[in-house]
């Protein structure tokens, strides 16, 4: 469709070309945008299960009961999970457990979460309630930056497609207002230097777009299997 409406509104092959290659380009698009809210969500809903881990501790509850009450209880997003942590801790063990709820999950947050408890697990600290208070302000306050980071990654992302529309948009004005003025983009010299003209607009997006790609989190798990929580 975008290719098609490129050809009727200039008439011009590299433009439709290019029209279309943005137009395949637009569901992957969609795709990663939709997985950075999803990512985003998950790390909120991390944050929330830190606290409510503190406040059933707190209240006289063990981790792995607190986990089944945050399974039925808890954020949205990640009862799964916590279901399955529950069911997982019963058989192989609270540790394991959290560490495949850590790599189902994908987010740094997650890790921290999985990685102190499994250490309290092992070690038997006694100060629990204490190291899931400031265990769960770190993560709060992680998720906020986080979440400030990635909208005003939103804001540059928006920026970027203003600025790399603007010279097609104003290309295709003056076609439609004065044709004739366009006449040598017509040749196939013309159409070279708007190959050229369209190729440094998408080079100039691409650079927006990373530069304003906020640093992935670090990961406290390793991408294998191998290994467990450390």
């Amino acid at each position: 469709l975008a290719g098609l409406g490129a050809w009727l509104v200039s008439g011009w092959p590299i433009l439709t070309l290019a029209a279309l290659g943005a137009g395949l380009l637009l569901p992957r698009a969609w795709a990663a945008r939709t997985l950075a809210a999803e990512q985003a969500a998950r790390s909120e809903a991390v944050a929330e299960v830190a606290a409510g881990l503190r406040d059933g501790v707190r209240g006289g509850l063990g981790v792995t009961d607190a986990l089944g009450g945050l399974a039925r209880w808890g954020p949205p997003a990640l009862r799964a999970e916590l279901a399955e942590v529950t069911a997982q801790a019963a058989i192989l063990g609270l540790p394991q457990a959290l560490e495949g709820f850590a790599r189902r999950v994908g987010d740094p947050l997650a890790d921290l979460l999985a990685a102190t408890l499994a250490l309290n697990q092992r070690l038997g600290g006694r100060n629990l309630a204490q190291v899931l208070d400031e265990l769960a302000t770190a993560i709060r306050a992680d998720a906020h930056t986080l979440r400030e980071v990635r909208a005003r990654q939103a804001q540059q992302r928006l920026s970027a497609r203003l600025v790399a529309a603007a010279p097609v948009g104003i290309l295709l004005a003056i076609r439609q207002t004065n044709p004739a003025y366009l006449t040598p983009f017509a040749s196939p010299i013309g159409q070279g230097v708007l190959a050229l003209a369209l190729l440094l607009i998408a080079a100039g997006y691409v650079a927006m777009v990373r530069l304003a790609r906020p640093p992935a989190g670090t990961r406290l798990l390793a991408t294998t299997q191998a290994g467990g929580l450390r």
